[in-house]
């Protein structure tokens, strides 16, 4: 029996009242991440809900149980040929024995054909790891409950600051992060890449040096849009002369969570 299986068998059994999708969320609990992936797959058309309920039936428990925390599967606004995942790790070298275990065992064998066959480009990844915009040091880790807080849909903001980037992360920790709690935007968090070695290159991601990646949650679309113009508001005109000059591109992602997406409360 593989491993993943085993470690099913033996969780059912110590915890025989459990469900399956409570244990679905039990598995990406309480970890400390020092690295994540933003995955947006592009998708053949028609595709998106027959690729989510493959997704979801099959590579959850099965990549946690292989040591990789499943934190969400969403619905991009706009693009409806997209299936957008995140999957976190604890750190790079436990990243490389996940995806090794995972991408070996008999569930992704079983199943490889039919989801690639539903795939069209699943190249448009990000690596990325925690900044710690609360003091002086770059370097974190993150609990992955974060990711599973009750929430109606996340923005993901990706800020390209071409040859900036630590004066654009200074401007946010002296300055934007005080604008953003005064608009009460506090649901948020802040990463950059993880620019150590992909050590599993069959995966190719990005790892752009000048990217500041904000991932924020909200009630629902009216609360992002509310609480965008009070941001707005906090800004003045210096402030937003400086963001001008600090951000050369900036893309941003509206997505809503699928009704099995990661979800936990600590009681």
């Amino acid at each position: 029996m593989k491993i993943w299986k085993k470690a099913l068998l033996l969780t059912l059994i110590v915890y025989p009242f459990i469900t399956f999708g409570q244990l679905r969320n039990e598995l990406s609990a309480n970890k400390n991440l020092a690295v994540i992936e933003l995955r947006n797959y592009l998708l053949r058309p028609g595709q998106r809900e027959n690729f989510t309920n493959l997704f979801e039936a099959n590579f959850i428990i099965s990549q946690q149980e292989a040591g990789s925390c499943t934190l969400g599967q969403y619905k991009v606004k706009g693009a409806e040929n997209h299936f957008f995942w995140i999957r976190g790790f604890e750190s790079m070298a436990s990243r490389n024995k996940a995806l090794n275990d995972f991408y070996t065992s008999i569930i992704w064998k079983q199943n490889r054909s039919t989801a690639n066959s539903m795939i069209l480009n699943n190249d448009n990844v990000h690596l990325l790891k925690p900044l710690n915009i609360s003091d002086s040091t770059n370097e974190a880790s993150f609990n992955s409950n974060w990711f599973g807080r009750q929430k109606g849909f996340a923005v993901i903001d990706f800020y390209i600051s071409n040859t900036k980037l630590d004066k654009l992360i200074e401007f946010v920790k002296k300055q934007y992060s005080y604008m953003l709690s005064k608009a009460n935007i506090e649901n948020t968090s802040f990463w950059v890449s993880e620019t150590s070695i992909n050590d599993f290159p069959a995966l190719p991601v990005f790892q752009d040096k000048n990217l500041l990646v904000q991932i924020s949650f909200y009630k629902d679309e009216l609360e992002y849009r509310t609480k965008m113009k009070a941001l707005k508001s906090e800004m003045n005109d210096q402030q937003e002369t400086d963001m001008a000059d600090l951000v050369t591109v900036k893309n941003t992602l509206l997505i809503y969570p699928t009704k099995k997406s990661f979800s936990y409360s600590q009681k």
